[in-house]
């Protein structure tokens, strides 16, 4: 049987406030297979962030295990901890996370500097990806010269450059407007049913989550609830 490509197990996440300690995440346990989109809900301040960067080993748990890939990460390194996130898993932030002074192209371009690859490939690699994502107009532009919708769509193929097995999602559609939040949704539902790729999302609009197979409900550091979802076309609009 294959083993999960991200599997978190007996997993908390404690912060020292002065006296107090704070449980961001509070024994969760859950799996993720090869393929699967999983949108993970809550109020906020219920761990949904946490919960994704520790599963995506942005962090380490304070308690618990987490495998990439089968690999606990408690058994690497930081080096070795960047090397597996370098290959397997692409990020996408709620604040797009660009570098300013970079062009679209200089951005979707770094991750494929850090992973060996030389000029040339780089570059053909981002342009493509680029006009993938309807931006083959906008490659020497700079963040602060595109639109949000744009923004992310850079993000979208800057995490999609180094071509990974998982797209760890954090609000992607938090700072857009309806119509741009649909084309950024339109094309990770595209990576999903059509390129295979697994989806790992946070979200705190239902219609949003409706898109993933499975929601799983976070309250207080705790999974309270999983639901199957059935994506029949009508339902997964805003509003619907």
């Amino acid at each position: 049987m294959e083993k999960p490509v991200i599997k978190a197990q007996n997993v908390s996440k404690i912060y020292q406030m002065g006296t107090v300690e704070v449980k961001a995440l509070d024994d969760v346990s859950l799996s993720v297979n090869k393929g699967q989109f999983i949108a993970i809900m809550g109020p906020s301040g219920s761990g949904k962030t946490t919960l994704l960067d520790v599963v995506s080993a942005l962090l380490r748990p304070t308690k618990g295990e987490v495998y990439i890939k089968g690999q606990p990460i408690s058994k690497m390194d930081d080096n070795e901890l960047a090397q597996v996130r370098g290959k397997t898993i692409g990020f996408i932030f709620q604040t797009f996370n660009l570098i300013g002074r970079m062009s679209a192209l200089e951005n979707v371009m770094l991750p494929l500097w850090f992973v060996g690859k030389k000029p040339g490939e780089r570059k053909a690699i981002a342009e493509e990806i680029l006009t993938d994502v309807g931006l083959g107009d906008r490659m020497n532009h700079k963040p602060s010269e595109l639109s949000g919708g744009q923004r992310q769509r850079v993000a979208i193929a800057r995490a999609l450059a180094i071509n990974p097995e998982v797209i760890v999602a954090d609000e992607p559609t938090g700072n857009l407007d309806s119509a741009s939040g649909e084309q950024i949704l339109e094309i990770i539902r595209e990576l999903h049913e059509e390129k295979g790729k697994t989806v790992v999302m946070v979200t705190h609009e239902k219609y949003v989550a409706m898109r993933a197979q499975n929601i799983l409900y976070l309250k207080d550091g705790k999974i309270i609830g999983n639901e199957s979802t059935r994506k029949i076309k009508g339902n997964t609009k805003k509003g619907g």
